[in-house]
């Protein structure tokens, strides 16, 4: 989803002169953000698709620059979170992370290039949260996957 944070970094690299390709399942936001910048190139694809994405992110290598923004929160009570809630914030806030990071990172190596991959992460993946269980956990995962 391109508000708030995915928004604002997808606009100031773009301004910096960085080609920038955006990633969102939905095709209305993916719109408003070309709207305001229309360099910035839309890639609409379930990011919970591992094979799609895939595809989708090797078609647009080179990538020196990888930023991991896309999150849910599922906010329930411990007691009440569902297997559902669970698999799609780890699948969004961990596996997505990871399936892109491991392709982008095989084509530095393959290329000898240095570059950067940022996982945009949360106190929460430090801290227990009121009814942020299975959010709390996933930021924790992908703290580990960064380290």
């Amino acid at each position: 989803m391109y508000t708030g944070i995915g928004k604002e970094i997808a606009l100031r690299l773009s301004k910096h002169k960085g080609q920038v390709f955006a990633l969102s399942k939905t095709k209305q936001n993916l719109d408003s953000l070309v709207a305001i910048d229309p360099k910035i190139q839309p890639i609409c694809v379930d990011l919970r698709d591992w094979n799609a994405t895939r595809k989708i992110v090797q078609s647009i290598l080179p990538i020196d620059l990888l930023v991991n923004n896309a999150a849910v929160a599922c906010l329930t009570p411990f007691l009440d979170a569902t297997p559902n809630e669970f698999d799609l914030t780890f699948d969004v806030n961990v596996k997505a992370a990871f399936n892109v990071s491991q392709i982008v990172a095989k084509n530095m190596i393959e290329r000898k290039c240095s570059g950067s991959i940022v996982n945009i992460s949360s106190q929460a993946g430090q801290v227990a949260l009121k009814d942020h269980t299975v959010y709390c956990m996933s930021k924790a995962a992908l703290d580990m996957l960064t380290k």
